[in-house]
């Protein structure tokens, strides 16, 4: 696939009258308004009150055909400080025309992107320009607060002088609202697209991320303090448009393809497309859309986006927005109709050994058991019990998994699924991992819980035995994903090793299931049976 290139800068423009002797500005503040009024001229008040001097600094401001007071607010500060220029066009609907206007006029030896409801810190520009002269770096991303957003936690709390774009998290954050060498800009004729209302900045900051030499951050104290409007009415909260996604999606698919090879960093660049960008367009707006929207981005997708798809990104999905996005990569529109109207209600649960999403007869030929499975996706590995004892209060279980496939994943939890059920059970981490080797220490009121108020508990003295199936499942960023079933060994005969407990503790009997996974029973303890404690080596 061909990367989608950003848009072309036009060729400068070259004043012969312009006067060589003025000093070029450190950095040109480029600000894109529409609408904001009081705000923007907050911000330029905060740009005066900068500690680097007024000189070095100059800003230029574009209004997007505003309709409020905004361009008499610019007027009165244009006419008192004379390191502000003005602009005014036609409304665009966006601020990539208005940031494209204001880079074209820009001198500066840095730009730094700047939204007009935000401002910056007073000593924020000139430690900006300080750390990328020391460094010699294209790029210094500041830490930023935010304002209206009381869940939001401010980013980048340390200094890195050379940052990585994955391991240090650069990634994450792909607004413009960072300082970058105007010359890297240029050299690569890197634009906003103006055909996006939101996402736009993605593509252009990726873009540049990737043609920098050297990355810095400057954590510590907040650089850029960034509103949430209690009304919603920042330019970055527009809804967006089906097209404005496929947009988005297959842009900064392409390049992060065109920028990278095959391989797990690959996979970890593409993981925001997967996984912010596309699971919201595959709901309303693509049921909001017309059908030759509907179409064109389905092709789109399947031509430069889903053959990318990581396969390790599904198990980060809920299991509706996998769903949606398997239905959308391998079905036509009408199936991803379909589907969101069939998500409308509860949906039903077939037979087996794992539960397992019954959706419609088109819908089940379309997409696998395993597709459909809750918790799926598989974590791409066969884990087997090699190893099983118990002691007086403990059952102690090691699995081993596939060399290769397990080195890859950095923690696994032990959960259980209790047949008839749809919720699996964390049943805890590892208490040793040698190699591919794991080893787990459960207790038998984890899956039994008589004593609390528990949906799945049994009542005291019923004969009703209960199933757990064993499963691997992954940990990211606290979430479980993946629903990975352990395997019973071929040589062993089911129900080998059986633990009567004393007490009102349940007996323990381990063994498989018809289809080989390992599986725990348990049932009421009765006194006359005494049952023996084997070790299970395999």
């Amino acid at each position: 696939m061909t990367a989608s290139p950003l848009m072309r800068a036009p060729q400068p423009r070259t004043d012969p009258g312009q006067d060589a002797s003025r000093a070029r500005p450190a950095v040109s503040v480029i600000i894109a308004t529409y609408n904001s009024g009081p705000l923007v001229a907050y911000a330029l008040n905060a740009l005066a009150a900068q500690t680097l001097t007024a000189d070095l600094i100059e800003i230029l401001v574009v209004d997007d055909g505003s309709t409020d007071d905004t361009w008499r607010h610019l007027s009165d500060l244009a006419a008192q400080r004379t390191n502000i220029k003005i602009f005014r066009q036609p409304h665009s609907g966006g601020p990539s025309a208005g940031r494209n206007r204001a880079l074209t006029e820009a001198s500066g030896e840095f730009v730094f992107f700047h939204d007009a409801d935000d401002y910056l810190g007073p000593d924020a520009l000139r430690r900006l320009i300080n750390l990328a002269r020391q460094q010699n770096s294209d790029i210094v991303v500041g830490r930023v607060s935010w304002i209206g957003r009381p869940e939001a936690r401010a980013g980048f709390s340390k200094t890195v002088p050379d940052a990585d774009i994955v391991a240090d998290g650069v990634w994450r954050s792909l607004t413009p609202h960072k300082l970058i060498r105007r010359s890297l800009i240029e050299q690569h004729h890197f634009r906003f697209y103006d055909d996006m209302v939101q996402g736009e900045d993605q593509v252009f900051m990726a873009s540049c991320l990737f043609a920098a030499r050297k990355i810095s951050i400057l954590g510590e104290r907040d650089i850029y303090h960034r509103r949430m409007l209690p009304d919603g009415t920042n330019l970055s909260r527009q809804r967006q448009t089906l097209v404005n996604k496929r947009l988005t999606a297959s842009r900064m698919v392409g390049v992060v393809i065109a920028n990278t090879t095959p391989g797990p960093r690959r996979d970890q660049l593409l993981r925001r497309v997967f996984v912010r960008t596309l699971p919201p367009a595959l709901n309303r707006p693509f049921m909001q859309a017309q059908p030759a929207e509907r179409k064109e981005f389905l092709d789109v997708m399947r031509a430069e986006v889903f053959p990318y798809l990581p396969h390790s990104v599904l198990g980060e999905l809920d299991d509706r927005q996998r769903l949606r996005m398997l239905t959308a990569k391998a079905g036509e529109a009408e199936d991803l109709v379909e589907l969101n109207k069939v998500l409308r209600s509860p949906v039903r649960y077939g037979e087996g050994e794992l539960p397992t999403y019954t959706l419609s007869p088109k819908l089940d030929r379309l997409l696998s058991a395993e597709d459909r499975q809750v918790g799926a996706p598989r974590l791409g590995m066969e884990p087997i019990l090699c190893y099983a004892i118990s002691s007086r209060s403990r059952l102690t279980l090691v699995v081993k998994l596939d060399e290769e496939a397990g080195a890859s994943i950095a923690r696994l939890r032990l959960a259980g699924w209790l047949s008839g059920n749809t919720n699996f059970v964390d049943l805890g981490s590892a208490v040793s991992r040698i190699g591919s080797t794991l080893t787990f220490k459960i207790s038998p009121r984890q899956l039994w819980k008589e004593e609390n108020d528990s949906s799945n508990a049994l009542p005291t003295g019923s004969s009703e035995q209960r199933h757990w199936i064993l499963l691997l499942r992954e940990q990211r960023k606290g979430t479980m994903v993946g629903a990975t079933p352990i395997t019973w060994p071929e040589a062993l005969e089911p129900g080998a090793i059986r633990v009567e407990r004393e007490g009102r503790n349940p007996q323990i009997q381990l063994g498989s299931t018809p289809g080989g996974s390992a599986m725990i029973t348990l049932r009421q303890p009765k006194r006359s049976q005494a049952w023996h404690r084997p070790r299970l080596v395999v």
